[in-house]
């Protein structure tokens, strides 16, 4: 049901696994390897996360992480929509 409300395969990816486990962070090319999909493909959907505020980054040594930001007025409400007791999700994320 989620791949039919938000039909970019990337932008669900990521969704869930920041969403799902809020505590996960994760630098682009880890993503890449995760996902099996293009860094820029990634990173576009990275950046319009973090414009959005949806996602918080940081430095460290030489690589920018990426997490959930569970202070966004949303956080609760987006992490309750992708719960797979809700959805029947079966993607779960890496740590």
């Amino acid at each position: 049901m989620l791949d039919t409300l938000i039909t970019n395969k990337t932008r669900v990816k990521l969704l869930l696994r920041f969403f799902l486990n809020p505590e996960a962070k994760a630098y682009l090319r880890g993503l890449e390897e995760e996902f099996g999909e293009s860094t820029n493909a990634i990173r576009i959907e990275l950046n319009r996360f973090e414009a959005a505020g949806l996602l918080v980054s940081w430095e460290d040594k030489n690589k920018k992480m990426f997490s959930a930001n569970q202070q966004h007025p949303l956080f609760t409400d987006v992490s309750s929509i992708l719960r797979p007791d809700r959805q029947g999700i079966s993607y779960v994320p890496h740590q």
